[in-house]
């Protein structure tokens, strides 16, 4: 009962996020406006990196939707993946003496989001963005209802995947993650950056805590918060997404990872 009081603490606040965002995209869809094209192919790694700093992790879901979509490039959805930090940065004001910590870690990821999300949309520009042809959307109902329905479809994935993912940290223990998280490692980054890929907002917890307990380092933090997409992956596996896409996308989270903080883990050790 209280993981699933905690699941939907963890989980509600999706709901009016993916409602609106709905209701916005059912209505450019049926009123074909280039609002897209004007702004989000352009823009779009830093407006991600922006909408990637605010603390929720609807927000990854709401750019894995809009992928599949169609509406928003490769870049841009890398850039909200490296922006988000889900409940890290909430933990961390709460705590005064992470303050400087908690700085370092906005600036970093928002302008390591805006780069290399920029970089991947320059390395990827002559291929077409990844489409989705097969799971295009059908506009059967009124824009509220269809706005309804998908609302509720991938909720309904998102909560019953994050209960379970839950209840598997839950069991595993902090003590033993502290363990496979090889305190004082210089391979410790690539551990965080592994569980960072636990699509469940518990894992920017789990490291958060780690962390101010002294378990992991700054870069093995930032590591793994680099790659925790919150939710996000868990909507694109959701609606069958080419397993070669997921994978580069994943491939191009750890990679960003470990460049960026493996030599800072050097400089912490040594």
């Amino acid at each position: 009962m209280e993981l699933l009081k905690e699941t939907i603490s963890d989980t509600f606040l999706i709901i009016p996020i993916l409602f609106i965002m709905y209701i916005c995209l059912e209505y450019f869809e049926h009123k074909e406006y280039s609002f897209y094209e004007k702004y989000l192919l352009k823009y779009g790694p830093l407006l991600g990196a922006g909408l990637g700093m605010i603390p929720q992790c609807g927000f990854g879901v709401l750019a894995s939707v809009l992928f599949i979509e169609n509406k928003i490039t490769l870049g841009t959805l890398i850039s909200v993946f490296i922006a988000t930090s889900d409940e890290a940065i909430p933990i961390l004001i709460a705590h005064p003496q992470m303050y400087a910590s908690l700085i370092y870690i906005i600036i970093l990821k928002f302008l390591l989001a805006i780069i290399i999300g920029y970089f991947i949309d320059y390395f990827f520009k002559k291929q077409k963005n990844y489409s989705l042809k097969d799971y295009g959307h059908k506009h059967n109902h009124s824009i509220f209802i269809e706005a309804i329905l998908r609302t509720i479809k991938i909720y309904s994935f998102i909560f019953i995947t994050n209960l379970l993912l839950s209840y598997l940290i839950e069991t595993i223990g902090l003590h033993n993650l502290s363990i496979i998280l090889m305190n004082n490692s210089m391979f410790q980054p690539l551990a965080c950056a592994i569980i960072g890929f636990i699509p469940n907002c518990a894992s920017s917890v789990i490291l958060t805590q780690l962390y101010i307990n002294h378990v992991l380092s700054f870069a093995s933090l930032l590591a793994g918060l680099m790659t925790n997409a919150g939710l996000g992956i868990l909507v694109l596996l959701q609606n069958k997404i080419d397993t070669k896409t997921i994978l580069k996308i994943c491939v191009i989270l750890l990679i960003s990872a470990l460049i960026v903080n493996l030599p800072l883990q050097w400089f912490y050790l040594y």
